[in-house]
């Protein structure tokens, strides 16, 4: 399956049920690791393509840091960068 059908499928599996669960993230091996990559972006592609999420919930559902935004300035200014 390539990331065009993986959009497809998701965006036909997220019409029948916007509260569908995100794929199953599962990787033992490097080809693994790739699929499950592609098919997490899929459905992200699909939850934006259909307008349940907008590209900012997107990021802060992605993200691996939680940052809030009266924060960020301390969070990424270090003392020896300013």
């Amino acid at each position: 399956m390539n990331f065009t059908e993986a959009v497809a499928r998701y965006t036909a599996l997220l019409r029948e049920n916007p509260a569908a669960p995100r794929p199953r993230f599962r990787a033992e091996t490097a080809a693994e690791l790739h699929e499950s990559k592609m098919h997490e972006r899929a459905f992200d592609q699909a939850q934006l393509d259909l307008g349940l999420v907008s590209p900012g919930q997107m990021q802060r559902l992605n993200s691996a840091v939680q940052v809030d935004r009266t924060t960020a300035q301390r969070v990424v200014r270090y003392p020896q960068y300013v």
